[in-house]
C-alpha cells in the first residue's frame, strides 16, 4: 500500500482483509457570481443615496424622507412644516446631483464613484 493512504480491516468469514480507501471526489469548482451589471451597480447607489436622505430625516424624528417631506404643506405646526419644506428642497438637490454624477460616470466622463464617493459629492442639508 502507497505510503500515506489509508486502509480498512474488513471482515470477511473467517478472517480480515486490508482493503484500500477508494480516493475521495474532488473539490468542485467554487461558483463565482458574475460582476455585477451597470444597472444592478447603479441601483445599489441609488439605494445609498435613499439611504442617506432616510438617515437624515431620521435625525429629525421622521421614520423616512417620504413621511418627512408629507408635512411641508401642513402649516398645523410651523417647525413641522419648516423642516418638511427644508427637507423636500434638499431631496429634489440630491436627487439631480445624484442623476447628474451617474450620467457622467455612464457617459464615461467620470469614474464609477464608490456609495460614500457619490454621497460625499451631494449637496449638504442645511437646516431650517
Amino acid at each position: 500500500m502507497p505510503a500515506g493512504k489509508f486502509a480498512v480491516y474488513l471482515p470477511t468469514a473467517d478472517h480480515w482483509d486490508l482493503h484500500a480507501l477508494p480516493e475521495p471526489e474532488p473539490e468542485p469548482e467554487p461558483i463565482v457570481p458574475p460582476p455585477p451589471t451597470v444597472e444592478q451597480r447603479i441601483a445599489s447607489l441609488q439605494a445609498a443615496v435613499q439611504a442617506h436622505l432616510d438617515q437624515r430625516a431620521g435625525v429629525f424624528g421622521y421614520d423616512d424622507i417620504r413621511t418627512a417631506v408629507t408635512y411641508a404643506d401642513e402649516p398645523a405646526v410651523p417647525k413641522f412644516q419648516a423642516e418638511g419644506q427644508a427637507l423636500r428642497a434638499w431631496r429634489s438637490l440630491v436627487w439631480a446631483a445624484c442623476y447628474d454624477l451617474l450620467g457622467q460616470w455612464k457617459a464615461g466622463e467620470a469614474e464609477e464613484p464608490t456609495a460614500d464617493e457619490l454621497i460625499a459629492a451631494l449637496p449638504l442639508f442645511e437646516t431650517p
